[in-house]
């Protein structure tokens, strides 16, 4: 077998290519951790303080101080190190150890306290310091199809009247492909959102009536598809004729049809030419089968629009306290189960401090019974707050 020699320069390259390689395959495997890091992590800590001159409520607090500071550093830690020299030449290493995680709330399970010392076991939950919703994580959502709103211009062939419909069958099958996605078809039911009632759905006659054929729980979605279609000419070349698809998707959330997000997408289709020479031109025409396929192609993606939108919203309600009770208009219906830990905070930014912990001790179809960690959080002031579940 012939051997074959390198060059220096080829060496050179050859290890370039193993190194960038190498350092892809890290790069990849820390997104991957990343991406799977634990949002929230419970964790048991014991703390304990010698009792000082007979004071126990002292002794009580520096023992709750070291378990939370044993707590925190079970989400991880930071070390970082530094030396410095004295005036006389005396070399000090310094190392500072630091929670990578932050204590969102504790409640203390445990006390007790012998003649030397006084000790504090808690239950709490961490939440790394940089952490952030993972949308990956939620089971799936639900999705209404609203009826369709259609606009064809006069201008355009008659066959095309069925092209929205068509298109909207089409963006609905791609949507019931999704496993993510549990698809309602709600198209059978007129829809106009200029009419929404901004109110609760048990309060809406009209829904009460229907039967609530076309509401929506709180944590659920709607979409309405708004397809125009109009005639263009002389965009491609100066004599050929155009087909102007126009699709909006306008995406609600909640019984309040809130507006979520609303997605447009345009694209045009050559059609043929109108050069004056009708024999000519009726052979350059494009036939309906071959123009339906052409439309297909352009939004055989569009789901994933809906989808990017629908993957990442958390679970978030109204907190209400029913018969001394703290209810929320989701349950099992929404994906929230038995466990699940929500936060509210005074503010609307997730990754604020003073959050308050609560978990889910029942859930129901659409509602579910949620209680605080810390059983000092009184229910009257959590009450009518909005508490966002992490996934």
């Amino acid at each position: 077998m012939r051997k074959i020699q390198y060059n220096s320069f080829d060496v050179l390259l050859k290890q370039l290519a193993y190194f960038f390689t190498s350092l892809f395959i890290i790069l990849l495997g820390s997104t991957f951790l990343l991406a799977n890091e634990i949002n929230y992590q419970e964790v048991f800590s014991k703390g304990r303080a010698v009792i000082v001159e007979n004071n126990v409520s002292l002794a009580k607090k520096r023992a709750l101080e070291d378990a939370l500071y044993l707590a925190s550093l079970q989400g991880g830690a930071q070390v970082d190190g530094y030396s410095s020299v004295d005036m006389n030449t005396n070399l000090n290493e310094n190392v500072l150890i630091r929670p990578s995680s932050t204590i969102k709330d504790f409640v203390i399970i445990e006390e007790s306290q012998d003649e030397t010392h006084y000790n504090v076991t808690i239950k709490a939950y961490l939440v790394n310091v940089n952490s952030m919703l993972n949308c990956a994580n939620r089971d799936f959502v639900n999705l209404s199809y609203l009826a369709p709103h259609y606009s064809v211009s006069s201008k355009l062939p008659a066959w095309t009247d069925k092209l929205p419909m068509k298109i909207s069958s089409e963006i609905f099958d791609n949507l019931n492909n999704l496993g993510f996605i549990n698809l309602k078809d709600s198209s059978r039911i007129a829809f106009n959102p200029s009419k929404v009632v901004k109110k609760s759905i048990s309060l809406d006659y009209n829904n009460l009536v229907e039967g609530k054929r076309n509401a929506l729980n709180e944590g659920e979605f709607a979409l309405h598809p708004i397809i125009k279609l109009s005639y263009a000419k002389g965009r491609l070349t100066t004599v050929s004729k155009e087909l102007m698809v126009d699709i909006t998707l306008n995406i609600y959330e909640g019984p309040d049809y809130s507006v979520l997000d609303s997605l447009n997408y345009k694209f045009s289709l050559w059609i043929g030419n109108k050069t004056g020479y009708p024999h000519i031109d009726v052979f350059l025409r494009v036939s309906e089968d071959k123009l339906i396929e052409f439309v297909n192609k352009s939004i055989s993606k569009i789901q994933y629009r809906i989808l990017d939108n629908l993957k990442c919203q958390p679970l978030r309600a109204e907190i209400e306290l029913v018969n001394n009770e703290l209810t929320i208009p989701i349950g099992l219906n929404q994906g929230l189960k038995k466990g699940t830990v929500g936060f509210i905070s005074d503010s609307e930014d997730i990754t604020m401090s003073e959050w308050i912990v609560l978990t889910v001790s029942d859930s129901r179809r659409n509602t579910a019974i949620i209680e605080p960690l810390n059983p000092l959080n009184k229910k009257e002031e959590i009450k009518g707050k909005i508490i966002k579940f992490m996934n």
